[in-house]
């Protein structure tokens, strides 16, 4: 009888950005939580646990922003200064946060051919430390990776895309500052810093606010119907900036020219599309990119064999366009097969699962 390889399947999932959990110490709703779709990421690890993939070789891939650290407060503060005990604290909140995830992902990890690779993004910094990894590997006790910048494997490139953008982009020539430090600490791009002194503020007044898009419709809309808030936050953003560029931290690198360019290089909605085509078409055996970070799931075919996919976010989105109006919770991923000539074939799909009965509203 004729002994054939076992099945080979990648899973790419990206943008999750678990943060403390849906409620705080004192029961309250935790406005700065982004993922609330526990129940039915668990499902889908079972699904892929059981059946045909049970005695396959499954890699889930988490392709950055799994874990929001950059919205996760270290000791009722939310500081720029990531060390690695800062990092290891709010990883730690986490795991306590969605404790039914991190068991899944351990039987999934522990699961014979199955594995976990976690790739760097702009929001889990923290994954830089070596100190937050073994940490992960104890928790999970399986089959666990990380990935710094870009998988490349059989003709697939993944990283999370944060790179091709100014605003996030980490300086790959110097991961951590210590110069006039007490002790190392993370070096943030600039993007960071906008989240974590200015955008955590502003969704304790409007948790909803980095959901919304077209942003620019939304801004419309505000000046119209929430006036003083638009304006309110408006003036922030303007003082919080003068103060970022005027004012000395050895806490970051950033000089007033790289965020003057920066800011001229920055898109609100970038789709990360050209980027994937200039790897596809300059990397001969690079058969299928994959990105996530823009939070739009996207498919594009460049040339025959030359395929783009973005794993968009399992975060909820609120669209204000016609044909989308609402709230809007997809829960895409990327599956990767390999045929008997181990060339991989990647499909965009989305996870249905069952749908919920009843559901928490923070907004």
């Amino acid at each position: 009888m004729p002994i054939f390889p076992l099945k080979k399947t990648k899973l790419v999932v990206s943008d999750f950005h678990l943060g403390k959990g849906k409620h705080l110490a004192d029961g309250s709703p935790n406005l700065l939580e982004d993922f609330s779709a526990d129940r039915q990421f668990i499902q889908f690890l079972d699904y892929y646990l059981t059946g045909a993939y049970k005695r396959a070789e499954v890699e889930l891939i988490i392709n950055g922003d799994f874990f929001n650290l950059l919205q996760v407060d270290y000791r009722d503060k939310f500081t720029d200064v990531i060390t690695e005990s800062d990092a290891l604290h709010k990883t730690m909140s986490i795991l306590k946060g969605h404790p039914e995830i991190f068991d899944k992902l351990a039987e999934f990890s522990k699961e014979s051919g199955h594995s976990v690779t976690f790739i760097l993004g702009n929001h889990d910094p923290g994954l830089l430390w070596e100190g937050v990894q073994e940490t992960l590997r104890l928790r999970l006790g399986g089959q666990v990776r990380f990935v710094m910048e870009a998988y490349y494997f059989d003709g697939v490139h993944i990283e999370h895309g944060n790179q091709y953008l100014a605003d996030n982009r980490y300086n790959r020539k110097q991961y951590f500052l210590s110069k006039n430090l007490p002790e190392p600490i993370i070096n943030l791009p600039f993007g960071s810093f906008f989240l974590i002194h200015y955008l955590n503020e502003i969704k304790k007044e409007r948790p909803y606010i980095d959901k919304v898009y077209p942003f620019s419709m939304y801004r419309r809309w505000a000046l119209i119907h929430d006036t003083w808030f638009a304006i309110r936050s408006a003036l922030k953003v303007a003082i919080w900036f003068f103060k970022f560029i005027l004012t000395p931290n050895p806490a970051r690198e950033l000089s007033v020219r790289q965020v003057l360019r920066i800011l001229r290089e920055t898109t609100v909605h970038p789709k990360l599309h050209k980027e994937a085509k200039r790897i596809l078409l300059t990397h001969k055996n690079c058969r299928i990119v994959v990105f996530g970070h823009t939070h739009q799931y996207l498919y594009r075919k460049f040339a025959p064999g030359k395929e783009y996919f973005n794993t968009g976010t399992w975060n909820e989105k609120i669209s204000l366009e016609v044909g989308t109006l609402g709230r809007v919770l997809r829960l895409t991923f990327v599956q990767i097969d390999f045929d008997r000539d181990n060339l991989p074939h990647g499909t965009l799909k989305e996870w249905k699962g069952h749908t919920n009965v009843v559901e928490d509203l923070v907004f």
